[in-house]
């Protein structure tokens, strides 16, 4: 831990996070549908308009530190922006369309796991018998979520492995990102990794929106405005400012410490999902819990200490 930052300092930041994120996918579910259920942006459209809002929200920041980005800095930068923010964008909102919002918090609490086998296949840290029984354990709850009772089926029978595969995709995705910042980015501030990494990544996503009929829906879709506010409150607060403090955590901490916020996560995602008329059953809480249970495994939950 850096020092000056208090446990009660991290412990607030960590729930902070959790809060900001376990929003995010019900913001994410008011972009893409309006109360009827119909589509309103689509999941390109919302991930699109995610990073571009992001990245203009950051854009002073990136101006003011790009000059002083070192050479050996911007292919993990790009790293950084692609796989912890550009594709992870794209799919979890297409996964939100299919499976209900609280899921897919209750799925991203993998991402502690594949931080860990990120780390252990690329950077050579060393796993232990017990947290790799915590990664068969979240991977065994991983897979009931997916099967959900039936819960998570279409209207026609089939059980959404694609839409739950896509989370567990981005989840991996957050996994080579939270290393890369840590074992590569470690000298640079927060805030400018946050800032150019978005910055990077900006560009297809404008593309995308140039070429999309966002503007259209926008002026002449009902919900296109209530839509458009809520893509910007995910974009600016779940997307900036909690990358700025998440980039922070791994920095005072470590990578399985900050990514371990996905502990908390599920929590907030359940709560916005039941307020909201999402239908959970017993299985879906059951296959969470055994995935945070791996999850707390893995990060030593419980594991007795040498006095």
């Amino acid at each position: 831990m850096e020092k000056g930052k208090s446990t009660l300092f991290i412990w607030g930041t960590l729930i902070l996070l959790a809060f900001v994120w376990g929003s995010s996918f019900i913001l994410m579910k008011i972009a893409l549908f309006d109360s009827s259920g119909e589509v309103v942006y689509s999941a390109l459209d919302v991930a699109a308009l995610r990073i571009s809002i992001a990245g203009a929200v950051l854009l002073p920041f990136s101006i003011r530190h790009l000059r002083n980005v070192k050479r050996s800095q911007w292919l993990p930068l790009l790293a950084v922006g692609v796989f912890g923010n550009l594709l992870p964008a794209y799919l979890f909102t297409s996964a939100v369309t299919e499976i209900p919002s609280a899921i897919a918090g209750m799925l991203n609490a993998l991402t502690p796991l594949f931080t860990m086998v990120v780390a252990a296949l690329v950077f050579h840290t060393v796993v232990s018998k017990r947290q790799f029984t915590g990664l068969l354990i979240g991977f065994v709850g991983a897979l009931i979520l997916a099967i959900g009772g039936g819960g998570l089926a279409d209207v026609n029978g089939d059980l959404e492995w694609w839409a739950c595969g896509r989370i567990a995709l981005a989840t991996l995705f957050y996994g080579i990102s939270v290393n890369v910042l840590k074992n590569k980015l470690q000298d640079m501030p927060s805030t400018t990794i946050a800032a150019i990494a978005l910055l990077l990544v900006t560009p297809p996503a404008l593309f995308v929106l140039i070429n999309s009929e966002v503007s259209t829906i926008f002026i002449e879709n009902d919900h296109g405005v209530k839509g458009m506010v809520a893509v910007s409150v995910l974009a600016a607060i779940g997307t900036a400012g909690a990358l700025i403090l998440f980039n922070g955590l791994i920095k005072w901490t470590n990578a399985l410490t900050a990514s371990s916020v996905t502990y908390i996560i599920p929590v907030f995602a359940a709560i916005w999902g039941w307020l909201d008329g999402e239908v959970l059953l017993a299985i879906h809480f059951t296959g969470g819990a055994i995935i945070l249970s791996g999850v707390a495994i893995v990060n030593g939950v419980g594991k007795r200490t040498k006095s």
